[in-house]
C-alpha cells in the first residue's frame, strides 16, 4: 500500500502544537472540522477515525478523495522534540494505480501536506511566540 509522509519542524513545544492539529479549521486551507469530522466543502468530506490527545494523534479517512485514490486513511501526529520544539508528522495510505504514484506524490505529499504543515508550523511558532510575551 502506497504511503505519502511529510514532516516539519515547528518551533514551539508539542503542548501548544497538538491544540493546533486538531483543529484544521486554525491551520488547514481547506479542511474545517464539524461534528461528524472535518470537511472542506461537500465535494471533500472526511470523517475521523481516531483521535487520542495523550499521543497527540488524530487519524482519518476520505471516502471519497479528490485524487485517483481508494482505501484512504491519514493520520497527524505531533512529537515532542524538547526545548520548545515539536515535529509534525501527516501520512497517508491508500491504494491507487502504480503509474499514478509520483504524481500522487507531488500532489498530495507537496501540494497538500506540505503547504498546509508549513501553515500549522507558522500558526503554532506565532501563538507560542505570543504567549510567551504575555
Amino acid at each position: 500500500m502506497p504511503r505519502i509522509t511529510r514532516r516539519t519542524f515547528v518551533a514551539a513545544p508539542a503542548s501548544h502544537v497538538w491544540p493546533l492539529a486538531g483543529d484544521f479549521a486554525q491551520w488547514h486551507p481547506k479542511l474545517r472540522i464539524y461534528a461528524d469530522g472535518p470537511e472542506a466543502s461537500p465535494e471533500l468530506v472526511v470523517s475521523v477515525i481516531s483521535r487520542d490527545d495523550e499521543a497527540m494523534t488524530l487519524s482519518y479517512h476520505m471516502p471519497d478523495p479528490p485524487f485517483p485514490i481508494a482505501n484512504h486513511r491519514a493520520t497527524v501526529l505531533v512529537e515532542d522534540a524538547g526545548h520548545s520544539c515539536s515535529y509534525v508528522t501527516w501520512q497517508a495510505e491508500f491504494t491507487a494505480d502504480e503509474t499514478l504514484l509520483q504524481q500522487l506524490e507531488d500532489s498530495i505529499g507537496d501540494d497538500v501536506f506540505a503547504l498546509a504543515l508549513d501553515r500549522l508550523a507558522t500558526s503554532a511558532q506565532d501563538a507560542f511566540g505570543t504567549s510567551q510575551q504575555a
